[in-house]
């Protein structure tokens, strides 16, 4: 029953203070839409594709010239055409005056002329050329092996729609910047529960009622506990509302997985609750440990992608921002359940360290 009194202390000291509405709730949804609506661009995998004009030269009355040029026939379109030069040197001025985007001179082979175009065209280049030479050195052997059997190649069996099944994994650049900043923002949010863990003694100390708490009939561990699950009972209400706002607002559609990820975000204010408490309790309560432990997260938020996407790589690894945002990504888009386990139980059992190394300096310490 006294750990409910002091957990309910805990919350009406929270409630009065200005400062826990604007860090954990004005302040991450308003870097939310800034970010989304400034780099929403930079989220977008929606390419457009000029159209390009491929020239090219037969120069050699061969199977090799004139299956090109049924290729290049059927081939254009809208997007890509295909158009015979007049010359060599016509086709090859085109390229360098930027009218065409290759030049192929057909001989005995092929020779194809570039001038640096853009990653994109070379792909959409190369996987024609690489489709017209597949296709030929697939109907040559043909030829070579049965002749009879040629007129295959004219009305190719198509495969069915279900022959091939696409797996799509989420990154960055699959979700939108609002789903994005909304998934590490609230990660981020979490980790501001260092502050809530210095804090769970700091009133006390600060308002001169940490001596008229030791001395009352109850246990110091009961003191702590109290504190602490109040801190925590905070951190939770700003990660529902969060939850919520960015579901409404923000296009973040939890679905079936939420409370999954609930406990991911959850296992995060745990442990930064924790680790706010070690760093008040091995600082012996040095007032400098409350800027230490801001810097410690803007350090964390850096490395995990809070601001800027920062992918899958050692940098996430390093933050605890980065792990969850891995994990709530995983779960929300992929479906992968098994992503929520390495931030939870890392994050529990780094927790559970401070725990124990807390317990163990205080009780060698006797007053805290």
């Amino acid at each position: 029953m006294m750990i409910f009194h002091i957990m309910l202390k805990a919350i009406k000291l929270t409630l009065r203070d200005k400062g826990y509405f604007l860090y954990m709730l004005i302040f991450p949804l308003a870097l939310i839409f800034v970010l989304g609506s400034v780099l929403s661009n930079a989220f977008s995998s929606d390419v457009e594709l000029d159209k390009m004009t491929v020239e090219y030269t037969i120069e050699q009355d061969n199977p090799l010239g004139k299956a090109f040029d049924t290729f290049a026939t059927d081939a254009s379109g809208d997007q890509v055409t295909f158009k015979e030069a007049d010359s060599a040197n016509a086709g090859k001025d085109a390229v360098k005056n930027g009218d065409a985007v290759g030049f192929v001179n057909v001989t005995n082979d092929l020779t194809v002329t570039t001038n640096s175009p853009s990653q994109i065209e070379m792909s959409v280049l190369n996987g024609y050329l690489t489709g017209f030479t597949s296709q030929y050195r697939l109907a040559s052997t043909i030829i070579k092996v049965d002749p009879t059997q040629a007129g295959i190649l004219k009305d190719p069996p198509k495969a069915s729609d279900s022959a091939i099944q696409v797996e799509k994994l989420a990154s960055e650049n699959d979700i939108s910047a609002f789903e994005y900043y909304a998934i590490a923002m609230i990660a981020m949010v979490m980790m501001f529960g260092i502050n809530s863990g210095i804090n769970v003694f700091r009133e006390e100390k600060v308002r001169h009622t940490d001596v008229r708490l030791f001395i009352a009939p109850i246990k110091k561990s009961t003191a702590i506990i109290g504190n602490f699950l109040g801190a925590i009972f905070m951190q939770t209400v700003s990660l529902i509302v969060l939850m919520l706002i960015s579901d409404a607002f923000f296009g973040v559609n939890w679905g079936q997985y939420s409370v999954v990820i609930f406990v991911i975000y959850f296992s995060l204010l745990f442990f930064s609750v924790a680790l706010g408490m070690a760093v008040d309790v091995f600082s012996n309560g040095n007032p400098a440990a409350s800027g230490a432990a801001s810097i410690l997260v803007q350090v964390f938020a850096f490395l995990g992608g809070a601001y800027f996407p920062t992918g899958d790589g050692l940098m996430s690894k390093l933050s605890p921002i980065g792990w969850v945002r891995v994990g709530v990504r995983d779960v929300l888009y992929n479906q992968d359940l098994a992503a929520a386990m390495l931030p939870i139980l890392l994050n529990l059992a780094i927790t559970a360290v401070l725990v124990v190394g807390m317990s163990l300096w205080i009780r060698r310490k006797e007053v805290y």
